[in-house]
């Protein structure tokens, strides 16, 4: 039903006339037929008049429009002073919004900050950051925002105003850039009074109209025909020139000249109107009788205004009927006066009488809702074992729950204000309290602490007290809601938690400091056990290599032993130069084989040891010399011996071997030349410098000190390992130390590396003490001739063929009978036949019965059987026995 009531006034507003087109109809039937009637008779006779007159008219229109461009000019210029503020430029808009407050006072009406979008973001109509931004005015802030010069908008009604008024707008650049549009609205009876100050005849009537030709002040009348457009004649020609001259109908309906100019600055344009009486005064009174025949056709005209003013009347009194319906409350009743405007008003309060009555609805269902959720509040509250309490903003309690109440004494008509609160806080707690509070209201902390309160009784109890802001959906703070809650139990547990904490921090000191001394103890216990666990771990894997080591130097020895039999034998065979060349380079082959042999023997402790009793300091001082022709001019080769060293058992032979090893490598340490330092000293068996290997034994330590590059601490571990080495490519076989670790052990003792990079190393070997004295070296094997009986009956027993077969030859080569056996039984069963036999030269390991089994057996028989034990290897305990060797 409301659509179609909607659409019934629709159709009859479109049928309807417009006060404008009323008026219009009016001024025509009233003047034109007079302007028709007197128009031929008086237009030679004013026109010279009229050109004076003319002239005048358009002197006062360019001072006129010149006052009402100066006028605007001064707004302009005030809203670019304020666009450059520079609380705009650095946008602090609050600061800009009391500015512009201040600068309202001055002049205008409303001033406001638009963006791009005709977004208001700051406006004097309403206090800043009450409500979200929102469009006005967006056709002249458009326009400013696309050319970047000030503007001037037609006449518009404000919607915040309720009023007509005028805007003018201007940029905010920043970096050439339009980024705010700056507005002022301005009262249009401002550019009357400039029009009334002009001191125009009262017979002339000055006009200012927008660029829609609507009225925006006038000299007179203004109540009158304010926001009104200009007549049509005026209209049309203001639209078509930018100044003009033409007879045309006043506003009044009165015959006039209009003269009107346009203004550059504004794009408005000011007119002058003279009733034609006034130029043509002279001329009327010839005219009197055309002005009594006219005088009918005015009373017409007349008439017809009246029969127009009472069809304006009649919708106007039943729109006042229904604002006033509205403003009791009632609905108002839809109405059709005819006339459009009047009747989209109507429409219009229609509309908003909907709109409150559906808004009072809202608001009364809002008010039951909140009425409701206050009453689940104060039941949860009084629910609580907590006092509740709530706040504004200000700190003003406004509720204050059961439990409180009952707590403190208070009734509940008592306010508590600050002094209250005071006389309730006990004395101590009062300055914390109040700086938690600030600190809140600050925004810088939590309102959360533990203070006393008095209760009704006069004593004091612990409570915590916490607040909480209760924030809007813009963020504004409405409310604080606390708690207190009593925490005087735990406080008394907390005092006697801490008299217990202190006591018991006293007993754990004391325990602590125990227990730091048996810790002490134990981390030493632990470092000795590490170091310990370290060097057998060590030694293990030293033995290991030890035992693989002396396998692959057994095997190679059996190797060797051919390959040197073989040439012996056929040294003898061979006469021609060039092949006993070849033979010898192959011989010298197998002797630098037997050495790495030797060497590979040594580092597994399985060579072959002559140990005598020895001075240590006899032996270094015979080697010095070797040492100083092997290592070259550049070393410097010092000593630092003890006074009485004590005796060694030790192969001299070996040890020296040892000693030029490790100088050797000393001297590879200085390429560019330094100093080898030999020490010797007596380590008794107390003493800390003792190896662990050696611990409990008195030694004789040799150190070799060098001043060259030092190894690292992954080298040193390293270092004893065969094949190990550091140099270069071709420069080193990496059995030195190794070949020195071996001997060392081999003779009880052990060998230390001490170095560090850059500052030299020492290598500590520790030899087990004698308990003989040192004895005389032995005369060089190479000075004794052997000598050998030529004829002897020898039996060979060897499991390796090819061994067995050079041993044979050799044997046989120097004349001897040999007979031969590839194991021990063959070889008993030879020697149980009765053969002669004067001796016999058997491998020590075989397959079956070993070469010691064999001899065991054979002697049962023959006692006096004299036994050769061959073997790569230097164990010899089982060997021993009278009448046997080993080779």
């Amino acid at each position: 039903m409301i659509n179609s009531g909607f659409a019934i006034h629709g159709f009859r507003r479109r049928r309807s006339f417009g006060i404008q087109a009323r008026l219009v109809v009016l001024i025509l039937v009233t003047v034109l037929p007079l302007v028709a009637f007197s128009t031929f008779a008086i237009l030679r006779t004013v026109d010279n008049e009229r050109s004076q007159i003319e002239r005048d008219i358009r002197e006062r229109l360019e001072n006129l429009l010149a006052d009402v461009d100066r006028e605007i000019r001064s707004v302009q210029v005030s809203l670019q002073i304020l666009a450059s503020s520079p609380s705009l430029q650095q946008g602090d808009m609050e600061a800009f919004a009391s500015q512009i407050r201040e600068a309202l006072k001055v002049q205008g009406l409303a001033i406001g900050l638009h963006d791009t979008n005709a977004e208001e973001l700051v406006s004097t109509t309403r206090p800043y950051r009450e409500l979200p931004a929102r469009q006005t005015n967006r056709g002249m802030v458009e326009r400013v925002v696309r050319t970047g010069k000030p503007h001037i908008s037609n006449l518009f009604m404000g919607t915040v105003l309720q009023r007509p008024i005028l805007t003018v707008g201007v940029p905010v650049l920043r970096d050439g850039k339009v980024t705010y549009v700056l507005t002022m609205a301005l009262d249009p009876a401002r550019l009357s009074a400039v029009l009334r100050d002009q001191n125009l005849p009262t017979e002339w009537t000055a006009g200012v109209f927008d660029r829609k030709g609507i009225i925006v002040a006038r000299n007179r009348d203004i109540d009158r025909f304010f926001g009104q457009p200009a007549a049509p004649m005026l209209h049309e020609q203001m639209s078509k020139a930018v100044a003009g001259w033409l007879p045309s109908v006043a506003s009044e309906g009165l015959r006039a000249y209009s003269a009107f100019l346009r203004s550059p600055v504004t794009d408005w344009t000011a007119a002058i109107t003279v009733p034609k009486d006034v130029i043509d005064g002279p001329l009327h009174r010839a005219y009197q009788l055309a002005l009594c025949a006219g005088a009918g056709v005015l009373c017409l005209s007349l008439s017809l205004a009246w029969w127009i003013a009472r069809a304006i009347r009649r919708p106007i009194a039943a729109l006042t009927t229904a604002a006033r319906a509205m403003g009791s409350g009632a609905h108002p009743s839809p109405s059709a006066g005819g006339v459009r405007e009047i009747d989209e008003v109507s429409d219009a309060l229609r509309a908003s009488a909907e709109e409150l009555e559906q808004r009072a609805r809202a608001r009364a269902a809002a008010e039951a809702a909140l009425r409701a959720s206050e009453e689940q509040f104060r039941t949860l509250a009084e629910s609580l074992p907590q006092l509740v309490w709530t706040c504004l903003p200000n700190g003003r309690c406004d509720y204050l729950s059961r439990q409180w109440l009952e707590y403190t004494g208070m009734s509940a008509d008592e306010r508590l204000d600050s002094k209250r609160l005071k006389d309730l806080m006990h004395p101590d707690d009062l300055p914390a309290t109040a700086a938690c509070w600030a600190a809140a209201v600050d925004g810088s902390g939590d309102y959360d602490l533990e203070h006393r309160l008095r209760g009704a009784n006069g004593s004091y109890r612990w409570f915590k007290t916490r607040g909480t802001a209760v924030r809007d959906q813009t963020g504004r703070m409405i409310k604080w809601f606390g708690t207190c809650t009593d925490i005087q139990e735990i406080v008394e547990t907390r005092e006697k938690l801490a008299r217990s904490r202190l006591q018991l921090e006293t007993l754990v000191v004391e325990r602590t400091r125990e227990l730091a001394a048996t810790n002490e103890r134990l981390t030493a216990e632990i470092e000795a056990r590490e170091q310990a666990q370290a060097a057998l771990v060590q030694a293990q894997k030293i033995e290991a290599m030890g035992q693989l080591t002396g396998g692959i130097a057994h095997d190679f020895n059996n190797l060797l032993t051919v390959a040197c039999g073989s040439l012996g034998l056929l040294e003898a065979r061979i006469s021609d130069e060039k092949s006993l060349r070849l033979l010898q380079s192959a011989q010298g082959a197998m002797s630098r084989g037997a050495k790495l042999t030797g060497s590979l023997l040594a580092f597994a402790r399985k060579q072959r040891l002559e140990p005598v009793s020895a001075d240590i300091n006899s032996i270094v001082i015979e080697v010095t010399d070797l040492l100083r022709r092997s290592i070259g001019a550049t070393i410097e080769v010092r000593h630092t011996l003890a006074s009485a060293s004590w005796p060694t058992l030790i192969d001299t032979n070996q040890i020296e071997t040892a000693l030029l090893n490790v100088a050797t490598n000393a001297r590879d340490a200085m390429p560019s030349g330094g100093i080898l330092l030999i020490e010797t000293a007596n380590i008794p068996a107390g003493s800390d410098d003792v190896a662990e290997e050696v611990v409990g034994q008195d030694c004789v330590l040799v150190s070799m000190t060098d001043t060259g590059t030092g190894m690292s601490p992954e080298v040193i571990e390293h270092a004893f390992e065969p094949f190990f080495t550091t140099k270069e490519i071709g420069k080193g076989t990496g059995l030195g130390l190794s070949t020195v670790f071996g001997v060392v052990r081999q003779s009880g003792g052990a060998v230390r590396i001490r170095s560090r990079i850059g500052g030299g190393t020492t290598v500590q070997i520790y030899l087990p003490r004698a308990n003989c004295p040192p004895i005389a070296r032995p005369e060089d094997a190479s000075s004794v001739l052997a000598r050998t009986s030529a004829g002897a009956r020898i039996l060979v027993v060897d499991d390796d063929s090819a061994v067995r077969w050079v041993t044979v030859e050799c044997l046989r080569e120097i004349g001897h009978f040999v007979a031969e056996a590839d194991s021990g039984r063959a070889a008993l069963a030879i020697l149980e036949r009765g053969d002669p036999c004067d001796l016999i030269v058997i491998d020590v390991v075989m397959p079956g019965l070993s070469g010691t089994d064999t001899v065991r057996l054979a002697r049962q028989t023959r006692p006096d059987l004299k036994v050769l034990f061959v073997t790569g290897f230097a164990d010899r305990s089982g060997l021993t026995g009278e009448g046997t060797g080993t080779c």
